[in-house]
């Protein structure tokens, strides 16, 4: 099994659900560039719970999807 190329990235979630990072910023009441960071950045994504909640019902993903897309 070729296990991480085939794992979603946060991005692949994102555009999988058919949103904009502005979509997603807008939902979480965060800005745009803080999504483009989690996206992009080496580090993974510092969020709060609530966010997380969010998140998981924006893009229609489970926790574990979340998850492996987050780990960096």
């Amino acid at each position: 099994m070729s296990g991480q190329s085939q794992q979603a990235t946060l991005m692949d979630l994102r555009t999988r659900a058919g949103l904009t990072r502005r979509e997603v910023a807008n939902a979480l009441g965060i800005t745009e560039k803080t999504i483009y960071v989690w996206e992009t950045s080496d580090n993974p994504p510092k969020m709060t719970v609530s966010q997380v909640q969010k998140l998981l019902e924006i893009l229609g993903c489970t926790l574990d999807e979340l998850a492996i897309a987050t780990r960096k």
